[in-house]
């Protein structure tokens, strides 16, 4: 294990845990939103460790309703505060056109949902084949020049 995301634990009051996570080799990741705050997104920035998870949407997520040109130019506004601390999106990425084009704003791609739901419609048994195919679809995408 790298890291943890504990997305109940707000960053105002989580600066000694990260650190003791920071001695023991691992990072603390702290959310941000599209409704983050400037003092939110500062305080997230003198803290976390390993990356930033974006969310790109309000709402559930899963949500199909992603806008990329707002989500790099809020990612923008939040690389102006974090410095080099690489920058994860997440929530709305369907697919591999939708990985690839939120892999030309942001460091990473975080798929979490997408995969659930590919495993649950799966037959008996297949649910891992199901999701290693979304899952090398999505990676094909992102490799694709």
């Amino acid at each position: 294990m790298d890291g943890v995301l504990v997305v109940d634990y707000p960053p105002e009051e989580s600066a000694e845990f990260a650190a003791l996570m920071r001695r023991h080799g691992m990072d603390m990741i702290f959310l941000l939103a599209p409704t983050s705050t400037v003092a939110r997104i500062d305080q997230v920035a003198r803290i976390a460790s390993g990356y930033v998870y974006y969310v790109s949407l309000t709402g559930v997520t899963g949500a199909g309703h992603l806008d990329v040109a707002d989500v790099g130019a809020k990612l923008a506004g939040i690389r102006g505060r974090t410095g080099a601390l690489p920058l994860g999106v997440g929530f709305g990425i369907r697919d591999g056109e939708s990985a690839r084009a939120i892999g030309r704003v942001a460091d990473a791609v975080v798929i979490g949902s997408r995969i659930i739901e590919e495993m649950e419609q799966a037959p008996q048994g297949a649910a891992t084949a199901r999701a290693a195919a979304l899952v090398r679809g999505i990676r094909e995408a992102l490799d694709r020049p």
